[in-house]
Order: C-alpha cells, then structure tokens, then sequence
C-alpha cells in the first residue's frame, strides 16, 4: 500500500472537518474538472484506496478537462403546449419562477450526430433543454434559476453497471461546469453514488483534491451512513451522510433502462444508491419501496434537477448490460418533476419495447407502480397522470 496523501483528509479528521476542508474557497470558478478519468492510476489515488476499506477499487487518475467550446446549435422544438416555468425547490434562489404545480414540464432533447467530444455533445443536449426549462435565452442564467453561488451540490449519478450502461462521467463533467458558470464554487460540487469501486469501474475519477469539483463514494473514509436508520412508509434505511449532510441541493442523473423487477429504473429508483440496504426492497415490482425512500425531506427538499441520461436505453432484461436490448437512443430528459420523468421515459420504454416485437411492462404487468404511489397526497412526489405532464421534444442539429 503506498503511504497517505499528505493534501487527502480522508480518514485523519471529522466528518464536518472534511466537509469545511473541501468546500474552503476556491481560488479561481474556472478550474478544470477533475471527474472524468484516464487510464493510468495516480498516486493520490492509490493512497485514497489505501485509506479507505479494503473491498474499495484504486481509482483511476488522469487528464484534466479544458472546457469546451463552440457555437450554439440549432434547435427545433415541438411543444404540446406553451412552456411552463420552473418549480421553486425549498432553499432555492428567490428568483425561481414558480409554475402551475397542478402541471408537470419535462423537456427530451435529442441528438442524432454525437460529434467527437461527447461532452460537447452533453453539453448542447444541456444547454438547450435547462434553458427551456427555465425559459430564459442564455445557459449562465437558466442555472442561476436553480442554484445560487453558495450551494453545495451533490450529483448523484449511477455507476452500478461500469462503463457500458452508466451514467457518463461527461454528462457529470458538463453538469459541473454549468454549475461553476452560475457562481458555484468548484469546490463545493460533489459527483457521487454508492461506492468507490463503481465510480472506478464507470470511468470517474475519485478526487478529494480540494479544489474541486469532488468525486467519492457513500463509502469513502469519513462519509458512511447515518447510524440510525430513518423508516419512511414500509422502508426502514440509513441515508448517506452525503444526501443528509451539508448538501444544500441535489441533482439525479439517473440511466434511462427497464428493470426486471421494479419495471424501470430511472430517477426514483436512482435513489436506492442513497440506502445502506436496497436489497430489502425489490419485492411487489420495489412498490410502495421506490416512493417510500424518496420521501426522506433531505431528498424530496433539496433535488432541483433531475437530468436523465439517455444516450443509450436498455429496454429489456435490465438492470446489467445487455447490449442486445439497448438503443441508441442519443438524448436527456430534464425536469423539476422525478415522477413526471420517469412516466414520461418509461413511454420511451414502451414504445421501444413495441419496436422490437416485445410485450408492454403493462402486459407483463411489470409497469411500475411505484409511479403512482409517488404522486399520490401521502407522498407528493411528482405527477404520474400522464395527461398532466407538458412534454417539449427537441430535436438538436
């Protein structure tokens, strides 16, 4: 094992040391990203792997990312009906519009050429859809609409299944960078989900560099769970210290893919990763399980966003990688809503399923009914009424 880190607090300090630790000013908002990795190891990594229990992976180290450039794409968009305005999340900027809460807004962009930088290619999906969301013209000020310059912003991806069929360390990379072009401080961005090893395994670089942006696991030295669990409905669980910390606000980017027991596996489900244990409910298709868990006030308060990355969908025999079942799908939905969301891609399921001569989740009576169970009065989670839900298609050049 190689010695420890002299800059890496981890495992030498409290919890809220490390937490004051990280999110000490930054010296510049510009600073290169420091999520998406390479192929060789770094020493800093390796002695965080060394600090930290022995089933975690090294992690790998690597390049930074410049940040990229470019025109602005053109764009057209189909519209049911005139775009509605951003929710007002509780903490959020006071400039947020409110909207008809009654009305849920997602927003899928697609994009049939991805180009050659996949970020840049994130990037434009991004830029276009939260600038819609928010109804402004430019991305600097469609993000301040969420988030002000002192959050602390956790980014909660999904890196289970490696780098075949994970959220991609690009889209995070892209997410981050709007994040630091609306005021937040580097330093004070967190990418991160279960473990050390799967972000490893889904091309993420662990970084505890203060500087920022951040990138570690529930299991990192000094995070862990709650110690005592929290029981929500039918669900009895220790919350990452990370969703129940210092975090101001929270951002899902969940896979867009269907799951064998649950129906899907999208933004809802995405929040199984903040539980010390998830295997305890997959029963009854995960229902009321996947409503019940996102009803703990650090999530249901603090998520802003929800950005699905659907670059690639698994239709069939989810959740692990099979590439037989996967299309390329080249897009993102965005919303305020993670029910609206996750109706309005489990549509893009069945329609792909229906594509591939497969049966519906309804005929297999696998549709999720945690859906409606999540916006039902006792859990207020969103709005799964399908009729409810405004749906702008783009359709990004």
């Amino acid at each position: 094992m190689g010695k420890r880190a002299k800059d890496n607090p981890a495992g030498q300090i409290s919890r809220r040391e490390f937490f004051k630790k990280s999110f000490s000013l930054a010296t510049a908002l510009g600073a290169s990203s420091l999520i998406l990795g390479s192929a060789a190891n770094s020493e800093a990594s390796t002695e965080l792997a060394a600090a930290a229990p022995s089933n975690l992976g090294t992690a790998s180290g690597g390049s930074s990312l410049a940040a990229s450039t470019g025109g602005t794409a053109g764009a057209t968009a189909a519209a049911t009906t005139a775009p509605a305005t951003a929710g007002a999340p509780t903490g959020a900027p006071a400039s947020l519009p409110r909207r008809d809460l009654s009305r849920a807004l997602v927003i899928l962009a697609r994009k049939a050429d991805r180009g050659n930088s996949l970020q840049a290619f994130y990037k434009t999906l991004l830029d276009a859809s939260v600038k819609r969301l928010a109804n402004t013209g430019k991305p600097e000020e469609a993000w301040a609409k969420f988030f002000k310059p002192d959050d602390v912003v956790a980014i909660k991806v999904n890196s289970i299944t490696g780098k075949r069929l994970s959220t991609s360390p690009a889209l995070a990379n892209a997410i981050a960078e709007r994040l630091m072009s609306c005021g937040v401080r580097p330093d004070r961005i967190i990418v991160w989900d279960r473990t050390i090893s799967e972000l490893d395994a889904a091309g993420f670089q662990i970084s505890l560099a203060k500087e920022g942006p951040l990138c570690f696991g529930t299991d990192a030295p000094s995070m862990g769970y709650e110690t005592s669990p929290t029981v929500l409905g039918a669900v009895g669980s220790c919350f990452s210290r990370i969703v129940t910390g210092d975090t101001t606000a929270l951002i899902n980017v969940p896979l867009l893919r269907e799951h064998e027991l649950a129906g899907v596996s999208i933004s809802l489900k995405n929040n199984y990763g903040a539980i010390h244990n998830p295997n305890k409910y997959h029963a009854d298709g995960c229902t009321p399980f996947v409503a019940d868990v996102n009803t703990h006030p650090a999530i249901k308060k603090k998520t802003r966003l929800v950005i699905c990355d659907a670059l690639n969908v698994q239709f069939q025999s989810g959740p692990g990688y099979k590439p037989k079942w996967v299309s390329n799908f080249g897009g993102i939905l965005v919303s305020t809503d993670p029910v609206a969301v996750d109706t309005v891609a489990t549509e893009e399921i069945e329609k792909l399923r229906k594509a591939a001569g497969l049966r519906s989740l309804a005929e297999e009576k696998r549709y999720p009914g945690y859906l409606s169970v999540a916006s039902d009065d006792a859990h207020a989670l969103g709005i799964s009424d399908r009729s409810r839900i405004d749906v702008i298609n783009m359709e990004l050049t």
